[in-house]
């Protein structure tokens, strides 16, 4: 249906109140990029290599993941280049009068040079599913290790914390979302996820569930936590008029996007990467690692990261509720 905007919002809202069954906003909205995209490729066989690959490789990996926990842009947004990559490369092996089983490595190694290394990295996933399913020879990619971001000092980290508590200037939703990026190293697309039901008030203290056990909010950060569980925006639409979602987005169903909140973010003077960064850092120092990765929802990697201050280890996590 056309306009599409108009008709995935229809969709959310009848999803939203049980008229139609659930599915992943993401995985919708790949699928229908996906089919216009195809319709642009006039080679045959490169479009029936793309709907191969994308149709035995691409979609089911989606649907898997989504069975776990919800896609995020980023997510769909990478799988839409990895299409877009593979598609570039059709169009360089024609120009070089080559075909996908005639590339060899020092053919492709020239196409790697006119190209920055994530989207080298996006093409791998193409490469590999071709060779398994015998369209071309099995070729390599070297790998991209991305610079590590320095953390920020623990002296900054506390006087964000100080002025995002007492500057009200920012707005609540946007202060609370970067103390939580500082206080407790969450990242923005697990903040967004958060629900009111997460915040535990049951007993003396006011306790968020980020892992298990559930972890105390101090004060003053949890008077703000519960003053944006009162005062919530988004709630008076028909979109949103039952959310549970902390930060309700303004799509039915939806929390608040990371394309609208990370600027808001910024603007406020908080860099998020280094500031998690240094948050955890700064927990890891005052309890042991195994502790802190369970109350913070965290899975240990195996990898350790040179401790940049005293010279130590510390063991670097990611969050694993709701991770793409």
């Amino acid at each position: 249906m056309q306009p599409w905007r108009v008709a995935a919002h229809l969709r959310e809202l009848l999803m939203a109140c049980g008229a139609l069954p659930r599915i992943d906003k993401q995985v919708a909205l790949f699928e229908r990029w996906l089919l216009e995209h195809l319709d642009t490729v006039t080679d045959p066989e490169q479009r029936r290599l793309l709907r191969q690959y994308t149709t035995w490789h691409t979609l089911p990996w989606l649907r898997r993941r989504a069975e776990r926990g919800p896609i995020s842009r980023h997510t769909r947004n990478d799988l839409g280049q990895q299409v877009l990559r593979a598609g570039d490369l059709f169009a360089w092996t024609q120009e070089q009068g080559l075909t996908l089983s005639m590339l060899r490595q020092a053919d492709l190694d020239r196409w790697l040079v006119d190209h920055r290394p994530h989207q080298r990295q996006l093409l791998k996933p193409f490469l590999t599913w071709a060779a398994r399913a015998g369209h071309m020879p099995r070729l390599e990619i070297p790998p991209y290790r991305p610079g590590q971001q320095t953390p920020i000092t623990q002296h900054r980290r506390l006087a964000l914390l100080r002025k995002l508590i007492t500057d009200e200037t920012g707005g609540l939703r946007t202060r609370v979302a970067a103390i939580l990026v500082l206080l407790y190293a969450q990242p923005l697309s697990r903040i967004l996820r958060l629900s009111i039901d997460d915040i535990d008030t049951t007993g003396p203290d006011v306790l968020l569930h980020l892992g298990d056990p559930p972890t105390p909010v101090p004060e003053p950060v949890a008077a703000l936590l519960l003053a944006l569980r009162d005062q919530r925006t988004n709630m008076r639409t028909a979109t949103n008029h039952d959310a549970h979602w902390l930060f309700p987005g303004r799509r039915a169903g939806q929390p608040l996007t990371l394309d609208t909140i990370a600027p808001l973010i910024r603007d406020l003077g908080v860099p998020t990467v280094p500031g998690r960064l240094a948050a955890l850092r700064q927990l890891v120092l005052q309890a042991p690692a195994p502790v802190v990765a369970q109350a913070l929802g965290f899975h240990h990697h195996t990898t350790q990261r040179h401790h940049a201050a005293g010279g130590g280890t510390w063991n670097r996590y990611s969050p694993t509720r709701n991770a793409p």
